[in-house]
């Protein structure tokens, strides 16, 4: 940012300092809590139920865990020129913060659109799903056909008023929510072990032969999708205690009990159906493999609180992205992007209210015209949109990685391992992810149709908007352009 650090830049910085700090969200998150909302984001009952039997199946079959190994390794060097930089830089806004750093403030405003883009549509998108997935409940347990907009509703309804209050109440229902799903797919491994003993870890699962041999860029792919969130503890960080420690540590601790949840999860489950029987599943029958499964292993009972807890599951994801893409637009909002109002705090809450609710509207809107036109719930909008959000993540964290080393390559002292190789490493191993989802874009959305499977290049276009604005007010408000703050 060479160029724009000139006198007239750091006088007007001077100058908004203190009014940025009088509208500074309050410090009330701990360790765990940030841990808790990395976590929320990635949905991991929701995940397992949903992505681990179309990798199973469409991807590398029985070598699976294996994807998860990799997958986990590539976030993890992610995570340590991640957590280097987060230590410098603690006000919200995460990796738009850290781009804008790294690449300068036109791509790094380039990036925060994206990002808003990409949350912002994962919200109805979940809302959508969510409210099939209850609907469906609903049918098969009580008979009784209550239309899925409904549902999606009064989810939307709570996730906007939770969103709207102080973020403390959120985490703590968050955190039941959670330990409920790992409870409950700690009982399912469980009584898999039980039955099958040995059995259950079959060694075909750590065969490196057949992982090339099925389609790998399939299950890397989804593989990758269950990392969501670990954004999220950094897009906290004006909001947490001691965050030049709290979110590295928060998201190390979040990668990596996320990785060997997937990667144990997925083992057992090979053995669960058998290695030699994942080829042969019919394709209507993939989205019922854990509840079959459930329901020889482990009991009907259990499958029905399975069931109703994917739906808890997914509320607390969409609860989750809601907050994100709130504190996203709060940020935008409070430097100027948006409209000022949006970057307002609740007086006795403390928190993004006016982000909040104009993300409510957004997501209303486009839920009550999804139904209104009759589009599908779950495939026709509800996968499409997460997908979509999905990409749009995945391309944040390549864009984050190059600023990483863009950011550290002038700095001393500076560490080869943090700085330098763990962040080139995460580059390759993300951009190669990136190019696998638009290839593979199918597998997210769930659609075949041509159109909807390029709509992750509207992404690029997004981005590069975003830097021709950036550009503009630069040229046209130089003031206001130096005005915006990234630190």
């Amino acid at each position: 940012m060479k160029h724009l650090a000139n006198e007239a830049g750091q006088a007007v910085e001077a100058a908004i300092g203190q009014a940025h700090a009088a509208d500074s969200l309050k410090r009330s998150l701990g360790t765990v809590k940030l841990v808790v909302f990395v976590i929320a984001a990635v949905a991991p009952l929701a995940a397992v139920i949903g992505v681990l039997p179309v990798a199973l199946v469409f991807g590398s079959g029985a070598a699976l865990p294996l994807a998860f190994v990799l997958t986990t390794i590539v976030v993890a060097f992610f995570c340590v020129g991640y957590s280097a930089i987060s230590r410098e830089v603690t006000s919200g806004g995460a990796f738009y913060i850290y781009i804008a750093k790294g690449l300068g403030r036109q791509v790094g405003l380039g990036s925060a659109f994206t990002a808003v883009v990409s949350y912002v549509t994962f919200v109805p998108g979940g809302l959508s799903y969510l409210g099939f997935v209850i609907h469906t409940l609903v049918l098969d347990m009580l008979g009784v056909d209550v239309h899925w907009l409904w549902f999606s509703g009064l989810s939307a309804i709570a996730v906007g008023l939770l969103g709207y209050q102080k973020l403390d109440f959120s985490s703590r229902l968050v955190l039941v929510l959670i330990s409920l799903e790992f409870v409950l797919l700690l009982v399912f491994d469980s009584g898999v072990v039980f039955h099958l003993h040995a059995a259950s870890l079959p060694a075909q699962a750590m065969n490196f032969k057949a992982l090339l041999d099925g389609a790998p860029g399939v299950s890397l792919l989804l593989a990758f999708t269950c990392y969501f969130g670990i954004e999220s503890a950094a897009l906290y960080s004006e909001e947490a205690q001691s965050p030049e420690k709290s979110v590295a540590r928060s998201t190390y601790i979040a990668v990596a009990l996320i990785g060997i949840f997937y990667f144990i999860t997925s083992w057992i489950t090979v053995g669960a159906i058998g290695p030699s029987n994942i080829r042969s599943i019919p394709e209507d029958q993939v989205g019922l493999i854990y509840f079959q499964l459930s329901d020889k292993y482990v009991g009907r009972v259990f499958t029905h609180i399975i069931q109703l807890a994917v739906a808890t599951s997914m509320f607390a994801t969409v609860l989750s992205i809601h907050n994100v893409a709130s504190r996203y637009i709060f940020v935008l909002g409070r430097q100027g992007c948006f409209p000022r109002r949006l970057g307002s705090i609740h007086p006795r809450f403390q928190s993004p209210h006016v982000a909040s609710v104009a993300v409510s509207l957004i997501s209303a809107t486009v839920v009550v015209f999804a139904a209104t036109f009759k589009v599908h719930p779950m495939l026709g909008l509800g996968t499409v949109a997460l997908g979509f959000a999905a990409v749009g993540v995945m391309l944040m964290q390549v864009l984050t990685s190059l600023a990483v080393l863009a950011y550290f390559r002038t700095r001393e002292p500076r560490n080869m391992w943090k700085h330098v190789i763990a962040p080139s490493l995460s580059l390759v191993g993300l951009a190669a992810g990136l190019a696998i989802s638009l290839k593979n874009f199918e597998f997210l959305s769930g659609s075949n149709n041509a159109t909807i499977n390029r709509l992750p290049y509207l992404l690029g276009i997004v981005l590069l908007g975003g830097i021709a604005y950036a550009g503009w007010l630069r040229r046209a408000h130089p003031t206001r352009f130096s005005s915006l703050r990234f630190n």
